[in-house]
């Protein structure tokens, strides 16, 4: 789980559950949640089963992604530098960055028209993994969510939104850009945030 060389293909979706609740546990827990760890493999179980079965977009790709973001984080010490809310929230955006994906871009659903496309002027996609991420972890057989403030939910979300939203690749070579120009400036990721907008 430690390293880039991991095969999600290699296992079976049960057992990518069990992998995923270890990278959660692992990157600590929020006091809540540790408490409750029951939460945290019904939200997950939640999400294998919300994954469409589609050829790319589907249950493998939210695991090995979350297994990724989960080792670069380590790595580069972003996870020493999150408190354990902030941790949490990057690895459930990794798990639901592609929820209920249908397999098909978000271009292409703004073209056909129909219900997901509908319903979000711009970065259709993504707009509805973050909708379908919060229904799910505040959903009655779940509350992931259950017992924080106000403020704390909301610091959450527009974490979790933020981090999925990234997400958009029509956006990908403008981040790409920043990332090449801080990194020409000589901008240390150990040493500050990234601002990406």
């Amino acid at each position: 789980l430690g390293g880039m060389e991991m095969d999600p293909a290699c296992f079976s979706r049960d057992v990518l559950c069990h992998l995923a609740l270890e990278i959660f546990q692992a990157a600590g827990l929020p006091e809540e949640l540790a408490a409750d760890v029951g939460r945290v493999r019904r939200f997950i179980l939640a999400v294998r089963e919300s994954m469409y079965d589609n050829a790319y977009h589907n249950f493998y790709h939210v695991f090995d992604v979350t297994q990724t973001v989960s080792v670069i984080a380590r790595r580069t010490g972003t996870l020493d530098r999150l408190n354990a809310w902030e941790r949490f929230a990057l690895l459930a955006a990794a798990l639901c960055h592609d929820l209920e994906h249908p397999g098909v871009s978000s271009v292409f659903l703004d073209r056909a028209g129909g219900s997901v496309a509908g319903a979000f002027k711009d970065t259709v996609l993504e707009k509805h993994h973050v909708l379908r991420a919060f229904e799910v972890m505040v959903g009655q057989d779940i509350g992931l969510l259950k017992g924080l403030s106000s403020e704390s939910y909301w610091d959450f979300r527009n974490a979790v939104a933020g981090c999925i939203l990234a997400t958009d690749f029509a956006k990908h070579a403008s981040y790409c850009d920043q990332v090449r120009e801080l990194a020409q400036a000589g901008a240390s990721l150990g040493s500050r945030p990234i601002p990406i907008q």
